[in-house]
């Protein structure tokens, strides 16, 4: 068992490498666009939270998601509006200290978080901010199969390790990622029609149990 759970960790950090040294060979704009996508596919989840705890502001993200996709449309950014919408992101984002054990805390946490990494590299343009939504999308991931699968609890951190790395998801989720990336290289412009083909590639994962999470 331990010698899986080591080969394991070892794919998925060779994994998440792969996927970092793509998004580091794109341009800038391009490295945005795989932040919006990654991002703008978990909006259900803040959705499920907002609905299930009437808290929060979900069009504050949609909103962030226009913007981002309009100053990669114009090839600018004004700081006033990110200084806005950071302040706004910020105010919506749940803190889990007081959602104790809600995982659906936890997913509307992420996808806060996703966005606004986004606009932090539009900020300084530093790729690790894109690299981070790749592991975020990942957490996401992990914390939907513990309860999906409903993992035992007193799993270690190792057990656990081995159940999500060799998850069927997370090999979809690594080959998506890959994809888009790979998409993403040769298209000299970004049109809206690229974001709706990678929308429609998304690994199919049923979220229509996250409502049941919290209860």
């Amino acid at each position: 068992m331990i010698f899986l759970s080591e080969y394991r960790k070892t794919m998925m950090q060779n994994a998440q490498r792969q996927i970092n040294t793509k998004i580091q060979a794109l341009p800038l704009y391009h490295q945005l666009a795989f932040g919006i996508i990654l991002s703008e596919r978990y909006l259900p989840n803040y959705f499920a939270f907002y609905l299930a705890g009437n808290w929060g502001n979900p069009m504050v993200l949609l909103n962030g998601i226009d913007l981002l996709k309009s100053i990669i449309a114009q090839k600018h950014a004004d700081p006033e509006e990110l200084e806005l919408i950071d302040n706004l992101i910020e105010s919506v984002t749940p803190d889990l200290e007081d959602f104790p054990g809600n995982p659906l805390a936890s997913l509307a946490l992420d996808v806060s978080s996703m966005i606004a990494e986004c606009f932090a590299f539009v900020r300084d343009e530093q790729p690790r901010h894109i690299e981070l939504c790749s592991a975020i999308s990942f957490s996401s991931l992990e914390m939907f199969l513990q309860v999906q699968e409903q993992f035992p609890h007193d799993l270690s951190a190792m057990e656990l390790d081995v159940q999500f790395s060799g998850h069927a998801l997370v090999r979809e989720e690594v080959e998506y990622q890959l994809g888009v990336l790979d998409a993403l290289k040769p298209e000299p412009r970004i049109s809206s029609k690229l974001f709706i083909e990678n929308t429609l590639k998304v690994p199919k994962v049923d979220w229509s149990g996250l409502g049941k999470m919290v209860g």
